[in-house]
């Protein structure tokens, strides 16, 4: 049964070679990016990328969290920031490692600075409906 679950598409790019870009450091051609089919996960924070897919967009590991797993609790590594592309909007986030085989899982937190919202009837992530769906930063 797939009632309400929602997969989306968004394109990764490494944030440190778009600074690098910026900067004048290396040529645009060099940013290492990716598309991913992401699982749409309210109950994850974070943006969460199998190693493989982490190791391929040249992140660093920054530090270790516990987290709360089906399985229990269990450590994993937090690595570099990712701009995250979707539709029309873009952010920048930390990246959460899962074990190779998992699906990648788009967080709250990703949600969140997008303003997107899942709609589990048509299994697809929309903008916000109070605004017409259009990207509204909420400063309150």
């Amino acid at each position: 049964c797939n009632m309400g679950k929602i997969i989306q598409k968004a394109i990764l790019e490494n944030a440190g070679d778009l600074w690098a870009v910026n900067e004048g450091f290396i040529e645009k051609e060099k940013i290492r990016k990716l598309e991913v089919d992401f699982l749409v996960d309210t109950g994850a924070a974070m943006i969460c990328l199998p190693i493989d897919k982490i190791k391929s967009l040249g992140l660093k590991q920054r530090h270790s969290r516990d987290v709360i797993t089906a399985s229990g609790k269990v450590q994993r590594f937090v690595f570099d920031p990712v701009q995250i592309k979707i539709m029309d909007r873009e952010g920048i986030l930390e990246v959460m490692e899962l074990p190779e085989g998992v699906p990648p899982l788009l967080g709250y937190l990703a949600l969140e600075s997008l303003d997107l919202y899942p709609n589990p009837n048509k299994q697809i992530l929309e903008g916000n409906p109070k605004y017409d769906g259009k990207m509204v930063m909420d400063l309150l």
